[in-house]
């Protein structure tokens, strides 16, 4: 398939091991094979809390495209611009739906004194209280996390991912590329990513740096997008957009408007999230959104965090 680099001929070139894999150059010839596994440990946020267990991003949004079935050419297909297909929404204002929660907490909270003060003679008084907490839980899964799923038409996974956790697209710090060093791949990607970013409105000249692990890692079969996750999860920790040591010459065709290439790591005042794009052979492509850790923690009680910290604190001694 002409995939993969030929390290005959780019030694014959002069060019290390280490230098083989150039995600995005002009000089890219291909990946460099990696052997290794991955594993990421998925949790909901209340079991995280309660077991005290660390918490390293929050995992907003997920989404695979399969544009067709057909021979495995690395070229993969761009199914995944539909998770940014929408037109608009009032509900994107966290404000607004905070308003509607605290309106939707307080009438369950009447209606259960009202139930438990004049009971139906046939009911059992403790299932008052089991039916309020499904009617609370009803209240925050239509105006939490997952508020969008219900607009479908006028809100488009990525921004209502982002606005569960009042973000903006201007709010992607960091873009970790599946990268391979295919010519094919890294044009498609890029233009992916970039009309993404153009129907969402990001602010124009505001580029997301473009992380390409691939010219450090080798490209994994299987691990790839676990390895990809790590990298990102390191960068949500510290702050720092590693750069493409290998980026020797950006190749002009992928100068985007809404994304640049760094070659040298750089130092944020922080990265509050970060979308990571794993595309496949047989046209099959995927995606990630997750978010700083501290957007949830920060929906806590000084309280719960105390006692959260406290458990951490113990699990990691």
């Amino acid at each position: 398939m002409g995939a993969t680099s030929n390290s005959v001929e780019e030694m014959a070139c002069g060019r290390e091991p280490s230098e083989m894999s150039r995600p995005c150059t002009t000089t890219r010839t291909g990946f460099v094979e990696a052997q290794g596994a991955g594993i990421a440990v998925l949790m909901s946020a209340a079991a995280a809390i309660e077991y005290g267990a660390p918490i390293y991003a929050i995992l907003a949004h997920t989404a695979t495209a399969t544009d067709k079935q057909g021979s495995s050419l690395p070229a993969p297909g761009m199914g995944v611009l539909t998770t940014a297909r929408e037109s608009s929404s009032a509900l994107l204002d966290i404000s607004y739906r905070r308003r509607q929660i605290e309106r939707g907490l307080r009438a369950v909270d009447a209606w259960e004194a009202e139930e438990l003060a004049d009971p139906h003679p046939g009911l059992d008084l403790a299932m008052i209280p089991v039916m309020a907490s499904a009617k609370r839980s009803q209240v925050v899964d239509t105006w939490g996390t997952d508020f969008w799923r219900a607009s479908p038409d006028h809100i488009s996974p990525l921004r209502g991912a982002l606005a569960a956790w009042g973000l903006t697209p201007d709010d992607i710090g960091l873009a970790s590329f599946h990268g391979t060093g295919t010519m094919a791949n890294d044009r498609n990607e890029s233009t992916v990513l970039n009309a993404q970013l153009h129907k969402l409105g990001r602010t124009p000249g505001l580029a997301v740096p473009a992380v390409c692990q691939k010219h450090l890692t080798g490209h994994p079969k299987g691990p790839a997008a676990a390895w990809m996750l790590n990298g990102a999860l390191q960068s949500l920790r510290t702050g720092i957009v590693p750069g493409n040591r290998n980026a020797d010459n950006i190749d002009h065709n992928l100068m985007f408007e809404f994304i640049v290439y760094p070659s040298r790591p750089i130092q944020t005042p922080g990265i509050k999230a970060a979308l990571l794009k794993s595309f496949g052979f047989g046209q099959v492509g995927s995606e990630m959104l997750i978010v700083h850790p501290d957007y949830l923690l920060a929906t806590l009680t000084e309280e719960q965090l105390g006692e959260y910290n406290a458990r951490l604190g113990r699990r990691e001694s």
